[in-house]
């Protein structure tokens, strides 16, 4: 009996046992209404949704704005040590390449990339 279709009309016998009744009035004003209800939470949902991506453009359009401002900040710091180091070069010609010899060499000592 699970598998039996109960046709919607007259009330005639479908199969063994099952008869198939038109529905009432009173079942097409609570499916009318279940129907309404739906549709009115489906519009409260949507709209909630709506005011949340929203939300989220705001953050996001935010976010974008900090992170854009970060990178400038950077880029000029950036920008402002190269320029002193090429100062600090300039002035001190031989202590900066003693410096980067004896940094080069300790780095090669300690990754091992010098044959002994």
């Amino acid at each position: 009996m699970e598998n039996e279709e109960v046709q919607v009309g007259a009330a005639e016998p479908v199969a063994e046992g099952v008869v198939a009744v038109a529905p009432s009035s009173d079942t097409k004003d609570r499916l009318a209404a279940a129907r309404e209800y739906a549709v009115a939470q489906y519009d409260k949902l949507r709209r909630a949704a709506a005011g949340q991506m929203e939300n989220v453009r705001k953050y996001t359009q935010e976010a974008r704005e900090q992170i854009n401002a970060g990178w400038d900040v950077t880029c000029s710091k950036a920008k402002e040590l190269h320029k002193a180091g090429e100062e600090f070069v300039k002035a001190h010609p031989t202590g900066s390449v003693l410096g980067s010899v004896g940094v080069g060499l300790l780095l090669g000592l300690l990754l091992g990339c010098t044959k002994r």
